[in-house]
């Protein structure tokens, strides 16, 4: 090792003495401290123009952590220009020897070849650590001007940065054996490096090949490094990669000095290749691989509850069929080049923490029954030849992909918008896991553990909607309806699409309309009289015990209130107004109140708890004032309520919304009330071992899609009656590293100094450096 080192302390020292090595080293300095340090200064200005505009009222960058936003951030920027140094310092590092005839001395020296490589990588790499230690003092600066930065992420990305540079140095030591023209080498090398970024993209299309490039990619290697998860497959292909080519170069130096046939020296290559490529794809297997997720939120491993539920797994396989229509949305995701995309940056996640997976694949082409938009569009054409020009645009082969009838023959998929589909299997039972029209595309943990819930539960809680009343339905999609947020397939946010159902009943107790402990009845503004019998069989369901969710409305509540009264709640005549000069009068927001938002964990009820908003609230369309009493054993409290201030009351007398504002009347019943008015309540009570769960609101317009599906409630109505196994909500903690300590003016000031002056200082170095060596 003796020689070797002294090798790489000479070939460090001819970089001092290198008018290039020096004008490299200041122009890095330059470009990286006026991107990283510029992202300081950006931000800093940012923040002192929000506290002169916002005061106490701004919180900090809440939705933007600045570990990741301005370190992370800066050095992934830095990582984008920092290949076009490398091939500057690497491409005579080899060659020159020829050049000079001085590796005539080195092959006559009792020195070995890789002693010479050794050597000469080390002192190359050795310089480019010093370039990255200096821009490590620039990050250090940064870790100093955030309040509780995450250190171990910075140290992630920072190792990131020492693995890929030592890569780099490796493969363009190797280019600079090639040939004798140091920029021919150098040209060489940034085609080199620009392939390894881009081999993930070649050749996915082909089997076992796909996985030979992608392995080899360089893509999104040192992208998990920044992202803070450092992982043994990452690891070990840096490791694999720059001692290949620093192999390959010891195998093209020694060839020079041997007089064997060429095949030989190919032989080597060879094996040296398939050696790589085969630690490459062992180390890459599931259930091989370590994790270590270094960042304080976990944010790149699956939520805690989510693992939950993949602990449910009893060890059987989980089949995963992946349908992908021609003619359907998200097509690209799901043909053959994304095959190992769609595996490594969606599945992998999951099959880190439960392996026993199997994937399949199905190409089709096909529409839905009594849909002739395809064929108005390219008139005149047979599905097989539009099935045939669409292959050629996608640049796919169509003969992979069935016809209708054979696709048919295997599966129905009529209930299904025809898109990028998943069905997951497991132990014989089967759920379909959809994708999306948004830019991400695949699901999110909740619909994955919905799906699973779905898999391994005998039943599935299903909330059964009265219908014959022209109540509000899970099943259609009309702007007072409520489908969109229940059955909407095509939406991320559909509770059927995270493990829940929805069916409508016209009776309660018989038929369709029996339920099980973990079904829920939904009763939502009924327009006409309830008979008795139905009357009777809701208070038989609330008597044992059924969770239940009633909505009235405003002129109707002598329908809902029968059923109301038997839990103690009465919806009062009249309707909350609030007249203002900007909408109808009946129109406003209703606040969430702190027991609201302890339904359940949805994300704006997150934030408020975890300090990042002051309240959560919904949108009100006419709406009554909730009266209620304890007398029937329940526990009620307010969950959504009405401010109270002079400008409110319950109007009495004739409400004409789309008219002249209405005027407070006491002679006609108006009155107003000091205390907030509640329009909706949570009543609880205790049976056997059971907690029983009721909502109710005095207004069905808030959960409707033209008010956003509950707005800030979204799904926590539907979680808390189904004790909250569903959805299964991952929010992640909340970030604290979301405050500069430094300000605008000294931010300014350190970018000049780190940009400018100490370059310029360097500079001043290297000239009386290079001048006495000149004279010397």
């Amino acid at each position: 090792m003796k020689v070797v080192f002294n090798i790489a302390r000479a070939e460090l020292r001819y970089f001092f003495f290198s008018p290039i090595a020096w004008f490299v080293l200041i122009l890095f300095l330059m470009s990286s401290a006026g991107i990283i340090i510029g992202n300081l200064s950006d931000t800093a200005v940012q923040q002192d123009a929000f506290l002169e505009l916002q005061g106490d009222a701004f919180r900090g960058f809440l939705n933007t952590p600045l570990t990741r936003m301005v370190i992370g951030k800066g050095i992934d920027t830095v990582l984008m220009i920092f290949f076009l140094y490398i091939p500057l310092l690497t491409m005579g590092v080899i060659n020159r020897e020829y050049a000079g005839g001085t590796i005539k001395l080195l092959h006559s020296s009792p020195v070995k070849t890789r002693q010479i490589i050794l050597g000469k990588f080390l002192g190359v790499y050795g310089f480019v650590c010093l370039m990255i230690l200096i821009f490590a003092v620039e990050v250090s600066i940064l870790t100093f001007s955030i309040k509780n930065v995450e250190f171990l992420h910075i140290m992630s990305m920072v190792l990131g940065f020492f693995l890929l540079a030592a890569m780099y140095v490796a493969v363009g030591m190797f280019i600079s054996s090639l040939t004798s023209y140091p920029i021919v080498a150098g040209i060489g090398t940034f085609v080199v490096l620009m392939l390894f970024g881009t081999l993930s993209m070649m050749f996915q299309g082909t089997d076992y090949v796909r996985d030979v490039t992608w392995f080899l990619s360089s893509s999104g290697r040192v992208e998990s490094f920044l992202a803070g998860l450092i992982t043994t497959k990452d690891l070990v292909y840096f490791v694999s990669i720059i001692s290949l080519f620093i192999i390959f170069t010891i195998i093209k130096t020694k060839s020079i000095t041997e007089s064997k046939s060429w095949r030989v020296s190919a032989g080597r290559y060879l094996l040296a290749f398939a050696i790589a490529v085969v630690v490459l794809v062992v180390t890459s297997i599931h259930g091989l691989i370590g994790y270590w997720d270094v960042t304080r939120g976990k944010i790149n491993t699956l939520h805690e509850n989510t693992q939950g539920v993949l602990k449910q797994l009893d060890g059987s396989p989980l089949k995963v069929t992946l349908y992908t229509n021609l003619f359907g949305y998200n097509l690209i995701n799901g043909v053959p080049t994304a095959r190992n995309a769609y595996l490594w940056n969606f599945w992998a996640r999951y099959r880190r923490f439960y392996n026993n997976m199997e994937f399949e694949y199905v190409y089709y082409y096909d529409v839905n029954d009594g849909d002739s938009s395809i064929y108005l569009t390219y008139p005149g054409k047979t599905l097989p030849e539009i099935a045939e020009k669409y292959a050629e645009m996608n640049k796919t082969d169509l003969s992979i992909y069935k016809t209708p009838a054979e696709i048919r023959s295997i599966i129905n998929l009529e209930s299904e918008p025809k898109g990028l589909l998943m069905q997951v299997e497991y132990k014989g039972k089967k759920t379909f896991l959809r994708t999306y029209s948004d830019p991400e595309v695949f699901p999110n943990e909740r619909h994955v553990s919905g799906s699973l819930l779905r898999l391994m539960n005998d039943t599935t809680p299903t909330f059964k909607f009265l219908t014959g009343h022209y109540e509000r339905s899970p099943l259609k999609f009309g702007e007072r309806e409520y489908g969109n947020h229940a059955m909407n397939k095509s939406s991320r946010n559909a509770l059927i699409n995270m493990g829940l159902n929805f069916d409508t009943i016209p009776a309660v107790g018989v038929g369709a309309g029996k339920f099980t402990p973990e079904d829920v009845l939904v009763i939502s503004d009924p327009k006409s009289v309830l008979d008795k019998a139905i009357i009777d069989s809701v208070k038989q369901y609330i008597d044992r015990g059924g969770n239940a969710m009633f909505y009235s409305e405003p002129g109707k509540q002598f329908i809902m209130n029968p059923i109301l009264n038997h839990v103690g709640v009465n919806s009062d005549e009249g309707t909350l107004v609030k007249p203002n000069p900007q909408d109808m009068p009946h129109k406003f927001a209703g606040l969430i109140a702190k027991k609201g938002m302890d339904m359940a964990d949805e994300q704006p009820f997150f934030y408020v708890k975890n300090g990042i908003g002051n309240s959560c609230s919904t949108s009100i369309i006419g709406a009554s004032l909730l009266s209620y009493s304890d007398t029937t054993g329940f526990k009620v409290e307010q969950i959504t309520t009405i401010a109270n201030n002079a400008n409110t009351w319950v109007e009495r007398g004739t409400l004409v919304v789309d008219s002249a504002a209405p005027i407070f009347n006491s002679a006609e019943g108006d009155y107003r009330r000091e205390a907030p008015y509640p329009v909706g309540l949570q009543l609880t009570r205790k049976i056997g071992n059971k907690l029983q769960k009721i909502i109710i609101s005095s207004d069905a317009d808030m959960m409707s899609v033209a008010k956003g599906d509950g707005k800030d409630y979204g799904n926590a109505f539907y979680s808390y009656t189904v004790d909250n196994r569903f959805p299964v909500y991952h929010n992640f903690p909340v970030p604290t590293d979301i405050w500069l300590t430094i300000k605008k003016a000294p931010a300014k000031t350190l970018k000049m100094v780190l940009q400018y002056v100490i370059p310029a200082l360097i500079l001043a170095a290297g000239i009386v450096i290079l001048v006495r060596r000149k004279r010397k």
